[in-house]
């Protein structure tokens, strides 16, 4: 254990010195802002396995879209099984390391900050694409929801597998766009984005959630909300006329409470009123100012993740 530990760091050392001396200026800022969290990780995982998984998760967000994404995803995920199924670290600490990575790199990243401004213009421009793509993240939603239903906590690693399946068919499809896959994929994207690039922060956002909690039901309520109460609100702010929020003059009123209350309804399954009504109205509050901030695929679940952390010390 402690030669593979010591390995693992070693590998870090030289990847981190590599990207440093060939790429400073694309990860610096990266890299600078990450030292908290993987001291963090360090110190409460009690191992080194982590900090290569986070460093190669940060690479891998960096390369997106292009060529030699592929190189240090096929390490990412080598490191990644090797310390799942060798045990070396719990895999919250894995599920950590690449969640927080890839999103504080596209947050820092000027290019998929430039991708994420066009995307949220974009939003809802175009309602037959839009209601496309938002019926697919509800069906996303009802089949990660039946996952967890079927298979428990457990459920965990086929959601680990299908983020990084996401995030390797987006580079594909986006550097093989000529066919009928790629075709289908575009029709639910919004014009002039990224391919797949909300997916993307969609599959981070709902890591981030699962490496914070092993309670299911939180699990269900912020699968519903990231996946299904968005999409909801998106609909039916679109369809329906209603006054703009006093806050957020692209957010309406009708789509504020097509989020609020079917989440709110979902979580009373799980949840006491109090715990239900708390978790829908932070989650939808995060997604009304999502445009001001980030995109809401990473509001909705960090809200969570901060509201589940306060009421799990009250």
């Amino acid at each position: 254990m402690d030669l593979f530990n010591y390995a693992y760091l070693g590998l870090f050392l030289i990847a981190l010195i590599y990207i440093l001396i060939k790429e400073r200026e694309a990860f610096a800022l990266k890299i600078l802002a990450s030292i908290p969290v993987m001291l963090g990780l360090v110190y409460f995982s009690g191992s080194f396995f982590v900090l290569p998984i986070y460093l190669f998760s940060i690479i891998v967000s960096t390369e997106l879209y292009t060529v030699f994404f592929y190189f240090p995803f096929a390490i990412d995920v080598i490191l990644i099984v090797l310390s799942i199924f060798e045990k070396f670290v719990p895999v919250r600490f894995i599920f950590a390391s690449i969640s927080i990575a890839i999103l504080l790199s596209m947050f820092l990243d000027k290019n998929m900050r430039k991708y994420d401004i066009i995307n949220n213009e974009k939003k809802g421009k175009d309602i037959k694409r839009e209601t496309y793509r938002d019926y697919f993240q509800i069906s996303t939603g009802i089949i990660t929801i039946g996952i967890f239903l079927f298979d428990g906590i457990r459920g965990r690693m086929l959601i680990l597998l299908a983020v990084l399946l996401i995030y390797l068919a987006g580079n594909i499809l986006y550097l093989n766009n000529k066919n009928r896959i790629a075709d289908l994929v575009y029709m639910m994207e919004r014009e002039d984005t990224k391919l797949g690039l909300g997916s993307m922060y969609l599959a981070a956002g709902f890591l981030l959630v699962l490496a914070f909690t092993r309670s299911l039901p939180l699990i269900y309520i912020s699968a519903f909300m990231i996946m299904i109460g968005d999409s909801l609100a998106t609909i039916l702010g679109m369809k329906i006329r209603s006054k703009k929020l006093f806050y957020n003059k692209k957010k309406s009123i009708a789509g504020f409470l097509a989020m609020l209350i079917p989440s709110f309804a979902f979580g009373m399954f799980f949840y006491i009123y109090l715990y239900s009504a708390v978790y829908a109205l932070g989650g939808t509050f995060a997604e009304s100012i999502s445009n001001k901030i980030a995109d809401d695929n990473i509001t909705i679940p960090v809200s969570i993740v901060i509201l589940h952390l306060i009421i799990s010390m009250v």
